[in-house]
């Protein structure tokens, strides 16, 4: 299977070690046998047509979250001019154990993942922006607005070669993580001590310096927040970032009034594979879902679990992650075949969560709601 004519385990690997693991290719010709043997049979086992009233729920709300993306008010709504503030400068931030000095804003910066090319976008620099790369799935239309007038090397995850990034000559250039993939020099690519003898600099969102270590994938909304203040200080635009730091803020204020006094939910976030499983468990993933009201009831360290491990834990909900070229309902079919007897698919409550809004980006609390109202529909009635 191809994405953008990448192949799909090329883009599990870079996601999973970045902290958003996607789902395998399929052997539809081996797949594994259903786990019956887990709990006793549920006589009420909804059929699999038969959607609960808490599926559709759901699923309105989220067509209601894409509508909004895509189609509605534009992500910077609201928000202040992008003026630059001169007078902030010179500017030292801390980044993954070093010190950073910026004696002006970068003027030629390049981007190589979608949640701080979306972060960028949204703080109103896409003219200090000479290239973008990384990008893995649409942009909400008033961001793509922008992208489409900027340069984008490589492909999905082909990112821009030593040659070709240094020919854009970047005085910044942003990624999440500081090693590996788009700063692998066995494929080609500069690593962050090649761009930094150019006298460019290199800083790393996300909260993730080594994306290969999961033990590292300490991400909660916080990181989110604390990126965009980092980048507005270092774009002299902190006003602009603030603002929508406080926008998300309250947004995420709201949601957690919400579920504040609700039981929490045993839940598991599947994120594909048929054996072993790929399950989002750490970071981000296990602060959305405790705020949101759940428990995870996967115990790992790591993205992936065998399928009898994840028919034990037992999940009252399952969230479904997706992506681009990943049909949601495929995977829905798969737990229904796979875990008849998990009390998750006895009640139909499989629910679909766009991977790219459970990323440390500015659709964070699409994601985050998403959850919420997977968790408990009943008190977003």
């Amino acid at each position: 299977m191809k994405i953008h004519g990448l192949t799909l385990s090329l883009l599990i690997g870079f996601l999973v070690a970045c902290g958003s693991a996607p789902a395998t290719e399929q052997d539809a010709a081996n797949p594994p046998a259903a786990i019956s043997d887990a709990v006793e049979t549920n006589p009420t086992t909804a059929a699999p047509s038969e959607a609960s009233e808490a599926t559709n729920m759901l699923n309105a709300r989220s067509s209601s979250l894409s509508a909004a993306q895509n189609d509605g008010p534009s992500v910077a709504a609201g928000l202040p001019p992008a003026e630059t503030d001169l007078t902030a400068f010179p500017v030292t931030i801390e980044n993954c154990g070093r010190s950073l000095t910026f004696v002006q804003p970068p003027e030629r910066v390049i981007s190589l993942w979608q949640p701080p090319n979306e972060m960028l976008l949204a703080l109103g620099v896409a003219d200090r922006i000479v290239a973008l790369a990384g990008n893995y799935t649409t942009l909400p239309e008033d961001l793509a607005v922008l992208n489409d007038n900027i340069k984008q090397l490589g492909s999905t995850m082909v990112w821009p070669s030593k040659e070709v990034l240094f020919s854009e000559q970047p005085d910044l250039v942003v990624s999440e993580g500081l090693e590996g993939f788009a700063f692998d020099p066995a494929q080609g690519y500069a690593t962050v001590a090649e761009i930094e003898a150019t006298d460019a600099q290199v800083i790393s969102t996300g909260g993730s310096c080594t994306p290969t270590d999961p033990a590292s994938q300490t991400k909660s909304t916080e990181t989110v927040y604390n990126d965009l203040e980092m980048l507005g200080r270092i774009f002299g635009v902190s006003n602009r970032a603030n603002t929508l730091i406080t926008a998300l803020q309250d947004r995420e204020t709201a949601i957690l009034s919400k579920v504040a006094e609700q039981e929490p939910i045993p839940v598991a976030f599947y994120n594909g594979g048929e054996g072993p499983v790929f399950v989002l468990s750490l970071g981000i993933w296990a602060d959305l879902m405790d705020k949101a009201g759940g428990v995870d009831v996967i115990d790992t360290d790591g993205f992936q679990i065998s399928v009898e491990e994840f028919a034990a834990a037992q999940p009252e909900v399952i969230l479904v992650g997706y992506y681009p070229g990943q049909a949601p309902e495929d995977s829905i079919a798969f737990l229904r075949e796979i875990f008849p007897t998990v009390p998750a698919v006895q009640n139909n409550r499989l629910y679909p969560i766009p991977t790219i809004e459970t990323e440390a980006g500015i659709r964070i609390m699409d994601g985050f709601e998403r959850i919420a109202h997977a968790l408990h529909p009943e008190v977003f009635e």
